[in-house]
């Protein structure tokens, strides 16, 4: 493999940090808001960039204000861009309480009339690919559809939750978070024992290398009949917004560099964990060096 292909979202993301996550009908003052990009897909582009791979990230944006803030911000990530253009961009309304906790509202604009018409011409080989569900279902059944049979790797985030059996049985690795896995098992997750159980039945349905995003808890990783519990790296967490894009792209670079899935897991742990220490997604996420400092601390 020689590249990264992240195909995805990308959202201008309004993030409100309060003490309190709000009720219903209660109004939270906040402390601090924030305006930053973020989408899955920009995320998860972001957080391959940054550990040290130059990606090539494909998204939809409007016409619009919001647009020129994204592009603006993602000129100064090494990365290459393939961008159409379309209606309104995509937005997110994130709140923040100070324990980390966070609740998210998602209106998809451009994303949501993304299709593999806007680039008729892509042509992916021997890369990684990344993909998350944030843009319709069909356009991402049709890209694997065009790219499956080239020697490519394809890693999917079943994110936000939605079973399309296509593309869970032609990902190569399946990332479930801890809420994801328990609905794609049809099981509980309460323990890391549970964690196992609900992999070898994902494993069994799909077919797929499974990778369980386990947050505070670490990882899981089912990868090529061997089963492995990664621990978490421990932080103060404040943020846990896109932690999960975070540990994707660092999982995906790592992987490229190296091909050992042990040492990838590890990584996106401490990746995944150093983004939870600051505010917004991207922003957060952390550098190659950084992660490398920490693991051969260790």
């Amino acid at each position: 493999m020689k590249d990264i292909k992240v195909i995805g979202s990308v959202n201008i993301d309004i993030i409100m940090s309060s003490r309190k996550l709000p009720s219903t009908g209660e109004t939270v003052k906040a402390d601090k808001y924030y305006l930053y990009p973020g989408g899955k897909g920009a995320n998860q582009a972001v957080a391959v960039s940054r550990t040290g791979i130059r990606p090539e990230f494909f998204g939809k944006l409007g016409n619009d204000y919001f647009a020129e803030i994204i592009i603006n911000y993602l000129k100064k990530e090494n990365m290459e861009l393939s961008i159409k253009y379309g209606q309104n961009t995509g937005m997110a309304m994130i709140n923040v309480e100070t324990s980390g906790r966070n609740m998210i509202t998602v209106y998809p604009g451009s994303n949501g009339d993304m299709s593999i018409d806007d680039f008729p011409d892509v042509k992916i080989r021997d890369s990684i690919v990344l993909f998350q569900q944030e843009i319709p279902l069909k356009t991402i059944r049709d890209f694997i559809a065009r790219i499956k049979e080239n020697g490519n790797v394809i890693i999917t985030d079943p994110s936000p939750y939605v079973e399309d059996r296509y593309i869970l049985e032609n990902s190569d690795i399946i990332t479930p978070n801890q809420t994801e896995a328990q609905l794609l098992a049809g099981c509980d997750i309460k323990s890391i024992e549970d964690a196992k159980k609900a992999s070898s039945k994902i494993r069994e349905k799909y077919k797929s290398n499974v990778i369980i995003k386990l947050g505070s808890r670490g990882s899981l990783v089912d990868y090529n009949g061997e089963l492995k519990y990664f621990k978490p790296y421990s932080v103060k967490a404040v943020d846990t917004t896109g932690a999960g894009d975070c540990f994707n792209g660092a999982l995906a670079s790592e992987f490229l560099r190296t091909g050992d899935i042990d040492r990838s897991a590890e990584f996106a742990n401490i990746a995944a964990a150093l983004s939870t220490t600051g505010h917004g997604a991207f922003p957060s996420f952390p550098y190659q060096n950084q992660v490398i400092a920490i693991m051969e601390g260790k």
